[in-house]
């Protein structure tokens, strides 16, 4: 034995081989994994039609319900889209495919305690990027557009689910000034998460007041971003959004 051997030996006097359980993969697992490879490494590319269910049952000698949860679990991925009595098709994923991918452990996060707070927290550190970007940024064409949807938020201050819309359509334009397809995807992802936790308005005088306040702090918001002033932007927004989780915490 070398002396590096030896070395090795007395290196290896660390409990490193202990004894573990192993963990063995699905064959629905095995399946995909090696899909995907396939995918990516350009065997099948987008648009392509994989082989039948016999076919993949045939080529990885496993059984029909190995090779649907591969499928299934690709299909998650945006990697494959599936329709019924059709062959699973290539498919590119998308901004939306990460998101959905992350909807139901979101939503599980959610109910904890503490979840909403920290998705509105989120929620703040990114829309207060995105009003100080559209201070400095926006365009005439753009700051116009914030304008209409603000004004269709006012028409609907007595109509709460009409209201609802117009608000995430109004904060959905300062998500698309950057021009940046993942922001506008997170943004509706973020907004998804936590309407669905929210408890809704049922009084009309509660109604109105409530979305009237909501209302003039989308106005605070947009006329500073109109002045290009970021600084007013964020503090606006950010108020908006405290007045909102505070609101949701005194109707639970």
């Amino acid at each position: 034995m070398t002396s590096l051997n030896k070395q090795s030996t007395a290196d290896n006097q660390v409990p490193f081989m202990q004894s573990r359980p192993v963990k063995r993969k699905k064959l629905s697992d095995m399946v995909e994994e090696e899909l995907e490879f396939m995918i990516r490494r350009g065997e099948f590319v987008e648009g392509d039609q994989l082989p039948s269910e016999r076919e993949l049952m045939d080529f990885f000698h496993v059984g029909r319900p190995s090779v649907r949860e591969a499928l299934a679990a690709l299909k998650r991925k945006g990697l494959v889209q599936i329709s019924n009595g059709e062959r699973a098709r290539v498919s590119r994923p998308s901004a939306d495919t990460v998101i959905s991918e992350l909807s139901g452990m979101a939503k599980d996060f959610l109910t904890q305690p503490g979840g909403i707070k920290h998705f509105e927290q989120l929620r703040m550190f990114f829309e207060s990027s995105l009003v100080r970007h559209a201070a400095v940024h926006a365009t005439d064409a753009q700051i116009s557009k914030l304008k209409q949807a603000l004004e269709a938020n006012s028409r609907a201050l007595a109509d709460n689910m009409l209201f609802v819309r117009t608000d995430v359509a109004f904060h959905r334009v300062l998500a698309s000034i950057p021009g940046n397809p993942l922001f506008l995807t997170i943004h509706h992802a973020l907004l998804d998460w936590l309407i669905a936790m929210r408890v809704g308005l049922t009084e009309p005088e509660e109604i109105i007041r409530h979305n009237s306040r909501s209302y003039e702090q989308h106005v605070t918001l947009y006329e500073a971003i109109r002045r290009h002033d970021a600084d007013g932007a964020e503090k606006a927004l950010q108020d908006h959004l405290s007045s909102v989780l505070a609101a949701y915490y005194a109707r639970t």
